[in-house]
């Protein structure tokens, strides 16, 4: 198994497009001797502008909305152990993993810069 990244461009409300970034678990598999990709599951979703914004509290906020979905996603699969690292791994290169406290940002709405 492993991890395909999928882009989707959407428009919002307010005639923006923003551009999202999807993690999909596919397995290779054989059918009459050609290799394809089957998706085993869409693990989770971010706007891609929240993996760069200098706005840290509401990059990590978002960030933790993703990896919440995509835990959900991966125990509910039930893969060993060490598949789940595996792939863990390789969506924390593009999607890194916040600190216990990015839920809070919800509720004390401060935004701290990155310099």
């Amino acid at each position: 198994m492993q991890i395909k990244w999928e882009k989707r461009s959407l428009k919002n409300g307010l005639n923006r497009k923003s551009i999202n970034l999807r993690a999909v678990l596919v397995e290779s598999c054989q059918n009459n001797g050609n290799t394809k990709q089957r998706i085993v599951d869409n693990l989770g979703e971010i706007d891609e502008k929240f993996l760069s914004t200098n706005v840290r509290n509401m990059r990590a906020f978002h960030q933790g909305l993703f990896w919440v979905a995509v835990d959900k996603k991966l125990d509910h699969l039930k893969l060993g152990a060490r598949l789940r690292n595996k792939i863990e791994a390789v969506i924390l290169e593009t999607v890194s993993r916040p600190d216990k406290d990015w839920a809070l940002w919800g509720v004390t709405c401060i935004p701290r810069f990155d310099p």
